[in-house]
């Protein structure tokens, strides 16, 4: 089983990117869409960490989950620490599924890869950037939100940098095609 970690900040396009590669054959693992499965796992942890108005009625209310969460960078990297052992578990169990399901190459794909250690399951890595505007208009539109609220999203993640360091590429996403012919050419020179 090959697996391709795509990594990069909120809004840059990672999904997309998992999207053309699921044309290539890749099962598609979302990180983000792990998150409600072991919120029942984590609510403990969370609501001691950030009080219990982020679930009031023993539900997770993801609205005030990120705002408690995003408000410093030290606020983010508890969040952080509490989700990303039951994600990458649950990322396991996914891999596992694949195989079974008879996948040999697999993405998983998430802003927290570095943080979450991914590197240990992920035969290689690619970075997706993209310029601030861009990830802010795409965040808006994607999650519904404000901008003020997107804005903050997009502080409390790290540098671009960091994203792009110790991966094995970094692709810059200025628009879908652009993304798609670089994606594609990428896959074909690794021979995946």
């Amino acid at each position: 089983m090959f697996v391709l970690g795509v990594t990069g900040p909120s809004g840059a396009g990672k999904g997309t990117a998992c999207g053309f590669l699921k044309e290539l054959g890749f099962y598609h693992i979302d990180t983000d869409r792990l998150v409600p499965l072991v919120y029942p796992k984590a609510l403990p942890a969370l609501c001691d960490a950030f009080g219990m108005q982020i679930a009031p009625d023993g539900m997770i209310n993801k609205a005030e989950l990120a705002k408690a969460a995003f408000s410093s960078p030290e606020k983010t990297s508890l969040l952080n620490s509490i989700m990303h052992p039951l994600i990458m578990d649950e990322v396991q169990s996914r891999i596992r599924l694949a195989e079974n399901e008879g996948y040999s190459r697999v993405t998983v794909d998430g802003a927290a890869l570095h943080e979450a250690h991914a590197e240990e399951i992920c035969d290689k890595l690619i970075c997706i950037l993209a310029p601030k505007e861009q990830r802010l208009d795409r965040i808006i539109l994607r999650d519904s939100i404000s901008k003020q609220a997107a804005g903050l999203r997009i502080e409390a993640q790290k540098e671009d940098s960091y994203y792009a360091k110790n991966t094995d590429a970094v692709l810059v996403n200025h628009s879908v095609e652009q993304l798609k012919t670089e994606l594609f050419s990428l896959i074909k020179e690794w021979q995946l």
